[in-house]
């Protein structure tokens, strides 16, 4: 059997064993080229908010807003309409010199001129300030309190003395956020590195649940902690998240309060994207796409599948990784793999994280809780990965999959791995799609 896979501009054929047990699952997809309708979708969704007033209906005369973009490393199509939001914000009184636009890069290389003009859109760009978020310069930002959890909550400063803080973000599947969107956009988006380091530190708690792809909001404490934020702004916030399908198109357009048009968000994607599945299967075969811009991102790919996987089975997973390993600091040295995964075994769960602190110095905030998703990977899974932008002093360094030179040899290994009878399931565009297993799950 042979199945093909969205790949940059192309395509990617890869050949299965006939005598495998496939199931390919493919979320309804809308069709390209109706941007009539995206922007009718978004327009509609920006009159008839949730639980909050639309944008035009506010006093917003001389009044400092700051809008909060997720940066490129999501596919976010904000350009398209971004020029809708400013018109909702003109009909409210505001002025375009009192509009500031913050790329939510949380700890993610800062973006260029370039790379900003693509995601507002050149002639969008010219018309407001913005500047970089800086997670690494204390006095970049503000405390504006703690959670119950006890995390300080240090935030980009312009929040301090905004009137009105509008979030541009997509609903999507997210390894540790359950989905992305809402108030994400604060937390990590334009929140202190050591802030973020606390927060993402509850993966490592009981019930070290390290994979939380697909987990209602309500459920999810990773979730609930960030939204904690929210109090703690003075500034009124609204947010605008779209949901884009396979093909780049906006299906969905959700507005209004963070959390209440977050949460119809979530509802809609966990419908729409969410694939079933009776039981657990023995090899998973997924594709990046639509996450393809570097390393970091394609594990989403995994990380969103994963649900679908028994212990013990196969990761056969494909990343074009555009930039490689991009902003990921590399540690010296590594453990070779067969041994990690004895370690690892061994150890169990809670003391995962320890042995990442002693193996693993020098990483970064975001990068540390990667590699600490990917030991838990190494722990319970055989993964097996065709990136060709990594070469192997890279692939060793991260010491968590076996590098396959060609997409046959992935499919090689996983055969090896799991037996001509076994049961796979494929994930074409992995980068937005997830598994639902059974009940639906909570922590």
């Amino acid at each position: 059997m042979e199945i093909t896979m969205p790949w940059g501009s192309g395509s990617i054929q890869v050949q299965l064993p006939d005598t495998w047990n496939v199931i390919l699952h493919r979320p309804e997809r809308v069709d390209a080229g109706r941007k009539t309708d995206e922007i009718a979708l978004v327009r509609d969704s920006l009159s008839r908010p949730i639980g909050a007033k639309p944008l035009a209906g506010r006093k917003l005369k001389g009044k400092k807003i700051v809008i909060i973009v997720d940066d490129n490393t999501r596919p976010t199509p904000v350009h398209r309409y971004f020029h809708l939001v400013l018109e909702e914000l003109k009909k409210a009184g505001a002025s375009l010199k009192n509009i500031l636009v913050i790329p939510g890069l949380g700890v993610h290389t800062p973006m260029t001129q370039e790379e900003m003009a693509r995601k507002l859109g050149p002639k969008n760009l010219k018309l407001v300030k913005w500047e970089n978020h800086n997670a690494f310069d204390l006095k970049a930002n503000h405390y504006f309190g703690s959670t119950g959890r006890q995390t300080p909550i240090y935030l980009n400063k312009h929040l301090k003395d905004a009137d009105l803080v509008v979030l541009l973000g997509i609903i999507e599947p997210h390894l540790w956020a359950g989905f992305g969107g809402g108030m994400k956009n604060i937390l990590p988006g334009v929140a202190y590195a050591e802030t973020i380091g606390i927060h993402h530190g509850i993966l490592a708690e009981p019930p070290y649940r390290f994979n939380r792809v697909g987990m209602m909001p309500d459920e999810n404490s990773f979730r609930l902690e960030l939204e904690e934020t929210r109090r703690m702004i003075g500034a009124d916030i609204f947010c605008l998240n779209v949901y884009v399908d396979q093909g780049r198109t906006i299906a969905a357009s959700f507005a209004g309060d963070p959390v209440e048009a977050h949460r119809s968000g979530v509802r809609y994607l966990y419908e729409r994207m969410g694939l079933r599945f009776d039981r657990p299967v023995d090899g998973i075969i997924v594709n990046s796409c639509p996450m393809d811009i570097n390393f970091k991102q394609g594990m989403k790919c995994v990380g969103n599948s994963l649900p679908a996987l028994r212990p013990g089975g196969a990761v056969m997973a494909f990343m074009r990784a555009e930039r490689g390993m991009d902003d990921i600091r590399l540690p010296e040295g590594g453990v070779p793999l067969p041994l990690l995964k004895a370690i690892l075994r061994l150890i169990g769960p809670s003391r995962v994280k320890g042995f990442l602190d002693l193996v693993k110095k020098g990483f970064g905030v975001e990068d540390k809780f990667l590699m600490y998703y990917s030991m838990q990977l190494v722990r319970q899974y055989d993964l097996f990965f065709y990136v060709p932008t990594l070469n192997e002093a890279e692939a060793k360094a991260i010491s968590m999959f076996v590098k396959c030179q060609d997409p046959a040899e992935v499919i090689r290994r996983g055969l090896k791995k799991i037996g001509k009878r076994a049961t796979v399931a494929v994930f074409p565009e992995a980068g937005i799609t997830f598994p639902i297993v059974g009940k639906q799950y909570s922590e």
